[in-house]
């Protein structure tokens, strides 16, 4: 999580953030409502570079709870705290992610890029909800215009899609908490979800999340939200033949199986974006392809804020 009124507040030399505000006050207040236990909420503020013990009090503080022992055997394991730079996504240590009393496996992982293939995301009837969800608003979907930023239609995307506003449908809400406590990234930093669908022959030819800033257009989609930090991609239902994710650039195809998600975030360790994430939708051969397609951006992402 990145709340802007702590930029100021960072300890020395390399220390985690060590003041409260408003918004990180409500962030927890709304987590809390949701379900979220004290363990993950003090993993995801860690992982926005919030200091351990600082987070650990202000949970205890919000759950109307004693502050725990702050001893070195108390303290997190500290190779569960990656550096903030390299904080985007899952945490890399286990082979299932915890949320809401069951475990969604990890499939394989990647680490150069940083790629994670998760099982059952989503359940089969969940999928299909919101696929039938979709289904009245299919349009042609449409590319960023680096020179504008305008949404433009190219052949190099030949999918139907539709965009939902964060929060629009209960169901969605229900899926921008999971996806928030899987990721560790808080849902006011998720766009709205795009469902696409492609017919045989369809694709997404390689292409990059990521806006680049040099590009006028780019530089106007960052000025809500920041720059993309990661891409969560949820298959809707299994392609009989093609319509893999592929990743050119490292040799790795993800094939569309239902309720699966591919993760994959772009930040390296010093801050710059991993051109390694190039990726796209192959062609579908048979059948079609539905996905839904959530971004995550370095703050609060809201469009006319």
């Amino acid at each position: 999580m990145t709340f802007d009124s702590r930029t100021d507040a960072a300890g020395a030399a390399g220390q985690g953030y060590h003041a409260s505000s408003p918004e990180l006050e409500r962030w927890l207040a709304r987590h809390i409502k949701q379900g979220f236990n004290a363990d993950a909420l003090v993993l995801s503020m860690q992982r926005a570079g919030y200091d351990a013990t600082f987070a650990r009090a202000m949970v205890a503080d919000a759950l109307g709870q004693p502050h725990p022992a702050t001893t070195d055997a108390t303290k997190a394991p500290a190779a569960r705290v990656r550096p903030k730079s390299d904080m985007v996504g899952p945490d890399p240590a286990g082979n299932a992610i915890r949320d809401a009393g069951r475990d969604i496996p990890v499939l394989f992982r990647i680490e150069a890029p940083r790629v994670m293939l998760l099982q059952g995301l989503l359940s089969e009837a969940e999928c299909d909800a919101l696929v039938a969800l979709s289904r009245d608003r299919m349009q042609r979907s449409s590319v960023v215009n680096p020179a504008t930023g305008d949404e433009n239609v190219h052949e190099a995307r030949t999918s139907t899609g539709a965009m939902f506003q964060v929060g629009e449908h209960p169901l969605l809400e229900v899926l921008e908490a999971r996806i928030a406590a899987v990721t560790g990234v808080p849902m006011e930093h998720g766009e709205g979800f795009q469902v696409l669908n492609y017919k045989p022959g369809a694709e997404y030819q390689p292409h990059y999340d990521y806006f680049n800033p040099k590009n006028p257009g780019e530089a106007r989609q960052m000025a809500v939200g920041g720059q993309r930090v990661a891409t969560l991609v949820i298959y809707l239902n299994s392609t009989p033949a093609g319509g893999a994710t592929t990743f050119p650039r490292i040799g790795l195809d993800v094939a569309p199986v239902k309720g699966n998600a591919v993760f994959f975030s772009y930040k390296l360790p010093d801050g710059t974006l991993d051109d390694r994430t190039l990726h796209g939708g192959m062609p579908v051969v048979s059948g079609e392809k539905w996905i839904a397609t959530k971004w995550l951006r370095e703050r609060p992402y809201r469009v006319g804020s």
